[in-house]
């Protein structure tokens, strides 16, 4: 497994993730100081739903490819104007998204 930080237009989503193979285990909001709820969707990379208990609920859906050290992609919130944002994920020190095998 390879711990990551995240960043991406939409400030829920700037945190951190565990994350193996095409698969993300946890995921932290900074800006909402809590963990969220994940759910992978499959595919290739990473494409998966994180919500955060919040009210309202928010749901975001997170579709990346592997980019360099990490993974780079997009983000929609699921909102009624589904706004679209980047995302990207870098590991931390000493991980290497080499070890993340795209299937």
């Amino acid at each position: 497994m390879a711990n990551y930080i995240t960043s991406s237009g939409f400030s829920d989503l700037n945190g951190t993730m565990v994350a193996e193979n095409d698969n993300v285990s946890s995921y932290y909001s900074t800006n909402l100081q809590m963990n969220g709820s994940v759910l992978n969707t499959g595919g290739t990379g990473l494409d998966f739903n994180v919500s955060f208990a919040t009210r309202p609920t928010r749901v975001y859906h997170i579709n990346s490819n592997i980019s360099g050290n990490g993974f780079s992609g997009s983000a929609n919130n699921n909102g009624p104007e589904a706004d679209q944002q980047t995302w990207e994920a870098t590991a931390t020190i000493g991980e290497e998204a080499a070890t993340q095998k795209a299937c």
